[in-house]
C-alpha cells in the first residue's frame, strides 16, 4: 500500500512547491502594460507629489489601448496629473540584476525631479538595495537635463546599481524634454 501512496504524494508536494514558487516569480517581476492605474502607481504617484488625479498616458496600438513609451523599451508608462501638470516615469531598469530597479520617478513642469519611489527592487540585498536610502534619492533630487547625473556619488559596493539608477534618471529626463509638449498636449 505504501508502494502505491507515495510517488502521488510525492509529486503532488512538488507540483504545490513549484506551483508557489511560480506564483511568488510573477508577482515580483509583473509589468502592467494595459495602460491601468494600479493601486500601486496610484501610491507611488501620491508618495512623489501627493493626492491628485493621476491618468496614464495610452495610445491604441494594434486595436488594444496601451501605454505611452515614445518608443523608449525601458519606460512601462507615463502618469500626469492635468491639474499641476506633475508627471510621473514608470521605468524598469538593469542594475545589477536585469530589470532589478523597478521605480517611479516624479518630473515637474519645469522638468526637475522631484521625487523617486520604488516599485521594486531585484538587487543584492544588503547592497543594491541601499539605493533605496534616503541619503542616495535625496542627490537626484532637483536634477535637470544639465545636472550631471554621472557625477553623483555611488553607494559604496553597489556600483552597478548606482548606475543603474542614474541610467533611469537620466533616461526620463531626456525623454520629458524631448517630449514635454506630447505628454501635455501643448
Amino acid at each position: 500500500m505504501k508502494e502505491k501512496l507515495m510517488p502521488p504524494l510525492v509529486l503532488t508536494i512538488i507540483c504545490v512547491v513549484v506551483s508557489g514558487l511560480l506564483a511568488l516569480a510573477y508577482n515580483a517581476t509583473y509589468v502592467d502594460l494595459t495602460g491601468v492605474m494600479t493601486d500601486e502607481l496610484r501610491e507611488g504617484c501620491e508618495s512623489i507629489f501627493g493626492k491628485a488625479d493621476y491618468e496614464m498616458l495610452t495610445e491604441e496600438k494594434n486595436g488594444k489601448k496601451a501605454p505611452v513609451n515614445f518608443g523608449n523599451e525601458k519606460i512601462n508608462s507615463i502618469i500626469i496629473d492635468p491639474k499641476t501638470s506633475n508627471c510621473v516615469f514608470e521605468i524598469t531598469e538593469d542594475g545589477y540584476s536585469k530589470g532589478g530597479l523597478h521605480l517611479l520617478i516624479g518630473i515637474d513642469y519645469a522638468g526637475q525631479v522631484r521625487g523617486i519611489e520604488f516599485i521594486s527592487i531585484g538587487e543584492t540585498p544588503g547592497l543594491g538595495t541601499k539605493v533605496q536610502n534616503d541619503d542616495f534619492i535625496h542627490q537626484f533630487l532637483q536634477a535637470t537635463t544639465e545636472t550631471n547625473i554621472e557625477g553623483l556619488d555611488n553607494v559604496t559596493a553597489a556600483t552597478f546599481s548606482s548606475k543603474g539608477m542614474k541610467r533611469a534618471v537620466r533616461e526620463c529626463l531626456d525623454v520629458f524634454n524631448e517630449n514635454k509638449e506630447a505628454i501635455y498636449g501643448d
